[in-house]
């Protein structure tokens, strides 16, 4: 559907009106000139042959043609000239006079038509138009009175033509106002639109120009005054989602410290008791050394995750890679009895990533399924050239994650292991994310689960 802007809504019905009226006023008005003036023009003809024949100058052709300006023709009755007013500077028309007065016609008609005593009708002879007014004589003969109309119809040309001239200019007159208004209307509604687009797309932080005092000055004015709501609001609810983000993190960062903690205290109790022997005296020590890297390990993932480092961009030729994975770990594999299979598309070829944290991507992937699997499971690695993206896949038949759970699985903190920090998956996502990248997880509850990632081929990345 063809859409119209609202300065051809404006400019065009009034063009089209005034088009309209400037061309077809002045046509009517010179067809009824026209039309006025043939029939006073026919009735003064006629009562100049009423008096040519009540003086009997009709038979005198060359006083008649001196005294009113007009060619004389008479015929035969069988359409012989019998006598002709027109010179000889004209006489190669006199053969086919019969032929363009249109002798049998009109003889025909007054012989057969009675009371009609005279026929008026417009011909041309030899390129000149004429008014002719016919009168049949006694024995037949045709008395033809010929009055020149060339001046008037040189006359209603030049009247078209400036007609014609005073339309167009009016018309283009008409355009150019129309245009104007039209402009002086759509061009604060114009930037209006630009600028309604600008805050579309997330610029809250410009107001638009007010040019106009009218309605749509005070729309324009509205609606900087709902672009200043909308900012303050949304940094309200950055502030707001901030301080709930940070709470949210600080409570899952102090439940997740507080088991080894606790553990830290009841060990560091018990290394006080004088009758604790020397392996338990040990024992409780290195204890507390795992707590003490277990809680390091939290923290660590924690500034992973709250500032990410930047991404360092190389091509690899990713099915060398993921072998690379597996060959890593092979020997965790076998020690749990999961066998791995490796399928990769040989389409694929050199992609751009960061190759440590891809790697620590898919190391996180492949320890999750192995952490879901049971003894003599399989564990899938794939890849595909899907257009511009290369799909990786890493998919096992363990035991799957309830659909509860399937919503909160890239939540910091959120685990349901019970050794881990919750972060695994949240800085996996994180880092397909700054390679512009997605990644999907699904699931079937004691079926499996499979996890999807699709990063670009090309550089595509955020380095945020």
């Amino acid at each position: 559907m063809h859409r119209f802007g609202i300065q051809t809504k404006i400019t065009l019905p009034f063009v089209l009106l005034f088009t309209v009226i400037i061309f077809v006023i002045p046509i009517v008005t010179i067809s009824l000139f026209d039309r006025k003036y043939d029939e006073q023009f026919s009735l003064e003809t006629r009562e100049w042959l009423e008096a040519i024949v009540r003086t009997n100058y009709i038979y005198e052709p060359e006083k008649v043609k001196r005294a009113y300006r007009a060619e004389v023709v008479v015929f035969g009755q069988d359409g012989t000239i019998n006598s002709s007013t027109i010179t000889d500077q004209t006489n190669q028309a006199l053969p086919h006079l019969a032929t363009n007065l249109k002798f049998h016609q009109i003889q025909k008609r007054l012989k057969d038509e009675s009371g009609d005593e005279f026929i008026l009708k417009n011909v041309t002879v030899a390129d000149k138009p004429y008014k002719v007014i016919y009168y049949l004589q006694p024995y037949g003969r045709l008395y033809c009175l010929m009055r020149p109309i060339d001046k008037i119809a040189e006359a209603k040309r030049q009247a078209i033509s400036l007609m014609i001239g005073v339309a167009g200019s009016g018309a283009l007159l008409v355009i150019f106002i129309s245009y104007l208004i039209g402009k002086n209307l759509s061009s604060p509604i114009s930037n209006l639109v630009a600028f309604t687009n600008r805050v579309a797309g997330g610029n809250l932080d410009i107001q638009c120009e007010v040019t106009t005092q009218d309605e749509i000055g005070n729309l324009t004015a509205a609606f900087n005054q709902m672009t200043v709501d909308l900012r303050n609001s949304r940094d309200e609810l950055i502030q707001v989602e901030r301080l709930a983000t940070a709470g949210k993190m600080a409570a899952s960062f102090a439940h997740e410290i507080r088991n080894p903690l606790s553990s830290m205290r009841m060990l560091t109790q018990m290394l006080r008791k004088p009758s604790l022997t020397e392996a338990k005296r040990h024992q409780s020590q290195q204890y507390i050394l795992e707590e003490i890297e277990r809680i390091d390990l939290i923290v660590k993932g924690l500034m992973d995750f709250a500032k990410p480092e930047e991404l360092k961009l190389e091509k690899y030729d990713l099915q060398r890679v993921l072998r690379e994975i597996a060959s890593l770990m092979e020997a965790n594999l076998q020690h749990h009895k999961i066998s791995l299979i490796e399928s990769y598309d040989s389409a694929v070829g050199p992609v751009l990533f960061d190759y440590d944290k891809i790697k620590q991507v898919i190391i996180n992937l492949l320890l999750n399924a192995m952490a879901a699997q049971p003894s003599d499971g399989e564990i899938e690695i794939s890849t595909e050239k899907n257009g511009d993206q290369v799909c990786m896949c890493v998919s096992d038949n363990g035991t799957g994650i309830p659909p509860s759970d399937l919503e909160r699985v890239f939540e910091p903190f959120f685990t349901t292991k019970l050794e881990g920090t919750g972060l695994g998956l949240a800085n996996s996502k994180r880092i397909i994310d700054q390679h512009g990248g997605e990644m999907r997880i699904e699931s079937i509850l004691g079926q499996g689960t499979k996890v999807t990632i699709e990063i670009p081929i090309k550089a595509n990345a955020s380095q945020a």
